[in-house]
């Protein structure tokens, strides 16, 4: 069975085979940053880290799926969601890493899962629980140091929705979107493939200009 998952800038694809020994493999590619170029995500087997930035030079995103093998493939890609939003907002991937910013990239990377649909919001409080790491285990995941706090970072962007007026990002995404919508009707014949295509638009849309 094979499911095409979209986040955002990232792209993930669960391959998961048959039998009581299916195995999971998630791969991660589209990620962008706040100039729309490619951060190319590269699998490093020797990497010691589950996700980190390389410093320098092109934009490259590296994981290691060997690494902490207690986390599920949704925590993992909630880690890659992160290390990308740090590229998409402009946050600084190398050097001391302030709390304030890591909050910030952990509430964009969690409010791109949610609108793709890859976690749903029920599943919030689980992914928060698994999220908990031994001073070891810092050392194998984006730091600094800190309490994952999820449910926060929904409960913020609710209060956004409803309580401010558009963004400045607004008209932007607007016309992102409705330049999506016109290159749907335009393809022919429409198909699955179609589809594809405007979803992968339309969230490439939400994390370049998120409403």
């Amino acid at each position: 069975m094979r499911r095409r998952l979209l986040l955002g800038a990232v792209l993930a694809q669960l391959c998961v085979g048959g039998g009581a020994h299916a195995q999971e493999r998630t791969s991660y590619h589209g990620c962008t940053d706040a100039d729309g170029r490619t951060v190319a995500a590269v699998s490093d087997p020797a990497l010691d880290r589950v996700v980190a930035s390389r410093p320098g030079g092109a934009s490259e995103i590296r994981y290691n799926e060997a690494i902490l093998p207690r986390l599920t493939a949704e925590s993992r890609l909630f880690l890659f969601a992160h290390e990308c939003a740090r590229h998409n907002l402009g946050l600084p991937v190398d050097g001391a890493r302030t709390a304030a910013d890591a909050r910030r990239a952990d509430c964009h990377g969690l409010a791109s899962l949610l609108r793709s649909g890859l976690l749903d919001a029920a599943r919030v409080d689980a992914l928060e629980r698994e999220l908990q790491f031994s001073a070891d285990e810092w050392e194998r995941i984006p730091g600094p140091p800190r309490t994952f706090a999820l449910r926060a970072c929904t409960a913020e962007s609710e209060a956004r929705r409803l309580l401010t007026r558009p963004t400045p990002a607004q008209p932007e995404w607007n016309a992102c979107v409705r330049g999506c919508g016109e290159r749907l009707r335009a393809c022919a014949p429409h198909s699955v493939a179609c589809d594809d295509a405007y979803e992968r638009c339309v969230t490439l849309c939400d994390f370049r200009s998120p409403p």
